[in-house]
């Protein structure tokens, strides 16, 4: 006896489907001309042939459908490097105002560490002063060495400041 294949009003069922669908995945592993063997077999070549080519609604629908596409790519890559450009913008203005502090600091740095700065800080709120030369005592075998060759511009321009207390 004969298997009986189920169709109602032309369509396959749903078990033959999958069955065509997996062979044409087996098929489309195989080659181009395996896969055309499969989709003949499935009645498919037929349909997608006429379904593209045949009629004038069906590729209008898809010449519209993929002008659509395009506009709304264009469109959404136009926004998104107008984002771009603005954040370029804003990194820009970040940038300048960094550097105008880095300016600013660096100002600020060189003033803060000048030698009058630090002395009349030392003087004024520290109470420092430069030793007299009976206030220095001098440590190490070198002591009297550097004495005389230096004298008193080891005391009072050396920069070394003693406290009152």
């Amino acid at each position: 006896m004969m298997a009986k294949h189920t169709r109602t009003r032309g369509r396959r069922s749903r078990s033959a489907r999958v069955r065509g669908a997996l062979g044409a995945l087996d098929a489309l592993r195989r080659g181009p001309s395996a896969l055309r063997a499969v989709l003949k077999r499935a009645g498919l070549a037929r349909r997608l042939k006429v379904g593209l080519t045949g009629s004038l609604h069906t590729r209008g629908l898809l010449l519209w459908g993929a002008a659509l596409l395009t506009g709304i790519l264009c469109v959404s890559q136009h926004v998104y490097s107008t984002q771009l450009a603005e954040e370029i913008e804003d990194l820009k203005n970040s940038r300048k105002v960094v550097e105008a502090e880095i300016g600013f600091l660096s100002v600020e740095q060189a003033r803060l560490s000048s030698r009058e700065r630090i002395e009349e800080y030392a003087t004024e709120r520290l109470g420092m002063r430069y030793p007299e030369a009976h206030e220095v005592v001098r440590l190490g075998d070198g002591a009297q060495d550097s004495w005389d060759r230096w004298g008193d511009d080891l005391v009072e321009g050396s920069g070394v400041a003693v406290s009152d207390g």
